[in-house]
């Protein structure tokens, strides 16, 4: 009898420590991890964004040899996705929902079945000789066994994120070291084309969280109508205020042919023009010195611009994880 009093009170001191030490803990978990890498944000920021090597430093996927990753980059990161799968690391799935470009990212992470996402953001700091890189996580528990478990799965959590970090740091410090380089300038003759389009403005760092979204509607529009995509994705640039950084400007496919509007989707025929072009090489958060050089070369030659300008995105995180090698040709139309 004395023994299974003993029994009943240490049942009961610990079900007492399961209701009531999970009140002492705050409702929301964080978890954060930081270090410095020798590089600067915008030769770091794209492949966290567009998830392109994830698979090369996850500190979840290097401890599980039947984990399968699936990594889905979009244009302007927003919408980029990575889900995995594995006997050891269950099954989940992660979304890019904002981006301040070289700044910050902002995901949703689902693990298995949940229906609430945890939030998981990534800052991006210039210091001298590189950036400072925070990784964090937070997530809403509820009391008292989310709270409780929370409690210690945070420790092992922060263990995965530092891990992470130093994988990180390991391995795009070992990459070779690409830099953004301009193609040769030249004035040449854009040819006509047929494209479907959706307007759109805002700033350069507004203007990249939007892309996704539009480039989506107009996809399924070529679909929808039986069209073919006859070139790369664009964006048309109506104007740019260089007091504000606001731009109007149009996103777009170049299609086979004619198609129809179709609510905020327009078809647009493109007349052959002269224009002032050249292929930037490397990632989009490098444009401002592509920029300079060809706004040095208008100047120069005495050039005449109509204040517009194109960008063709003819390789991208679509088809290419190495932000060095992306192509984007860059073309000023003349007047």
């Amino acid at each position: 009898m004395k023994a299974l009093k003993i029994i009943l009170i240490i049942v009961g001191v610990l079900v007492a420590a399961m209701l009531i030490v999970p009140l002492f803990s705050p409702a929301t978990a964080e978890v954060s991890a930081e270090t410095d890498i020798s590089l600067e944000p915008s030769q770091i920021f794209p492949g966290i964004a567009s998830f392109s090597h994830r698979d090369q430093w996850d500190p979840w996927l290097t401890q599980d040899s039947t984990a399968v990753a699936t990594i889905e980059p979009r244009e302007g990161y927003v919408g980029s996705s990575y889900a995995w799968k594995g006997e050891k690391v269950g099954h989940g799935r992660m979304e890019v929902v904002s981006v301040q470009e070289n700044e910050h990212i902002e995901s949703a992470l689902w693990f298995g079945e949940a229906e609430t996402p945890a939030l998981v953001e990534w800052s991006f700091t210039a210091v001298d000789g590189g950036t400072h890189v925070v990784w964090s996580f937070a997530q809403e528990t509820s009391w008292p066994i989310e709270r409780l478990g929370m409690m210690f799965g945070k420790i092992f959590l922060k263990q995965s994120f530092e891990l992470g970090l130093s994988n990180l740091k390991e391995y795009v410090e070992s990459m070779p070291r690409s830099l953004s380089s301009l193609g040769p300038i030249a004035v040449t003759t854009q040819n006509s084309m047929f494209a479907l389009v959706a307007d759109g403005a805002g700033t350069m760092e507004s203007i990249s969280e939007q892309l996704a979204e539009l480039y989506g509607l107009i996809y399924a529009a070529v679909e929808e109508q039986g069209l073919q995509v006859a070139g790369p994705a664009f964006v048309h640039y109506l104007d740019y205020d260089e007091s504000t950084g606001y731009s109007n400007y149009r996103a777009g496919f170049v299609v086979n042919r004619a198609g129809m509007d179709d609510g905020g989707i327009m078809v647009v025929e493109y007349p052959e023009m002269q224009v002032l072009q050249a292929m930037h090489t490397g990632p989009y958060e490098d444009f401002t010195a592509s920029y300079d050089k060809l706004d040095t070369y208008i100047t120069t030659h005495g050039l005449k611009i109509s204040g517009e300008a194109f960008e063709f995105y003819v390789t991208g995180m679509m088809t290419e994880s190495d932000p060095g090698k992306w192509e984007t040709l860059i073309a000023f139309p003349l007047i």
